[in-house]
């Protein structure tokens, strides 16, 4: 799933809509790109999943990408 597909997911545009600050945006961006959604259903009805870790990561860094060494 890319990340337009997820943003247009109604579960999440509905959520992210009106916000507008750059800064929450960047981690916003941040958290899809570490997204998936459960299409076996295994664990959920289909919703769309972030690691716990990937959001962490997300709010310490500020939505800024990892730095590589």
């Amino acid at each position: 799933m890319t990340q337009q597909e997820i943003k247009n997911d109604p579960s999440v545009s509905s959520r992210i809509k009106y916000i507008t600050d750059e800064e929450q945006l960047k981690i916003i961006d941040f958290i899809i790109d570490y997204s998936f959604k459960d299409k076996q259903e295994v664990y959920t009805n289909g919703t769309i999943l972030v690691p716990l870790y990937r959001v962490l990561d997300a709010i310490a860094q500020k939505g800024e990408p990892y730095q590589s060494s």
